[in-house]
């Protein structure tokens, strides 16, 4: 295959993820129109890149516009029923919603997104914001503190450094070294706890999720209300939430030692 060709098929399929990046709770459909302006090209390419996608099941037709398609759905049921980090705390994380009454979320990290895979709902009604599929803030919020706590040294530079325009990352540090000073210290405690920083009014204690390389996959988090502690200790919340996250840690491991189908 030809550099050229190479090169024209990654700008095809850069330009058909961008069509789908156009989606978000703001905008739930989209035209032919803005899909040409979004992503550069006339109305007739921008038709054809959408019927290429709704040919896939990736975008319908509806009343003129386009909305997301079926297989965004039957994908979504694939990764709910058979993600291997998803099944590997499923028990886990329904398990310690019943014990100690709070709200459990994993919370994977994919490049520099953060999103809610999965939510183990409490007993303690409590409003949580970033529920199961919403993209989480990067530098805000327990989740966020454990992940790039987690991340090598190279990464996060990377990271700092094309995110200094956001707020959110100047509350970890004022400068690169601060910055990393504090992750370090987070990253040593081997938790971070949250208070009010994603949602009034509540209180999130997060502890790293890893893979069979030691990588960061995500965190798993326990939210209760600030103004209704639960029956146990925080002391005893953290310790549940470090002693789980290391069993998630050691069953994602153990899948990637498991030849498959067996």
């Amino acid at each position: 295959m030809s550099v050229a060709k190479t090169a024209n098929e990654a700008s095809v399929l850069k330009r058909m993820a961008s069509i789908l990046n156009l989606f978000s709770e703001g905008r739930t459909s989209i035209t032919i129109d803005e899909v040409g302006e979004a992503i550069g090209v006339s109305p007739a390419t921008a038709y054809r890149y959408v019927g290429e996608l709704g040919g896939i099941g990736l975008l319908s037709r509806v009343s003129g516009r386009y909305v997301l398609g079926p297989k965004i759905i039957q994908l979504e049921y694939l990764i709910r029923s058979y993600d291997p980090v998803i099944k590997s705390g499923e028990e886990i994380m329904t398990g310690m919603a019943d014990m100690t009454g709070c709200h459990v979320l994993l919370c994977n990290i994919y490049d520099e997104t953060i999103v809610n895979v999965f939510h183990a709902e409490g007993k303690d009604s409590l409003k949580v914001t970033f529920t199961k599929g919403k993209q989480m803030p990067l530098f805000r919020g327990s989740q966020a503190r454990v992940i790039l706590a987690s991340l090598d040294r190279r990464k996060l530079r990377r990271l700092y450094d094309k995110h200094l325009e956001n707020p959110d990352l100047m509350t970890l540090g004022r400068d690169w070294p601060s910055f990393r000073t504090e992750l370090q210290r987070v990253r040593r405690q081997g938790y971070y706890i949250s208070r009010d920083e994603l949602d009034p009014g509540t209180t999130g204690i997060a502890a790293p999720v890893f893979n069979e390389n030691n990588e960061v996959l995500g965190s798993l988090v326990l939210v209760f209300s600030s103004s209704r502690t639960p029956w146990l200790s925080e002391a005893a919340l953290v310790q549940i939430v470090v002693e789980n996250a290391r069993e998630i840690s050691r069953r994602v491991a153990s899948l990637a030692e498991c030849p498959p189908n067996t």
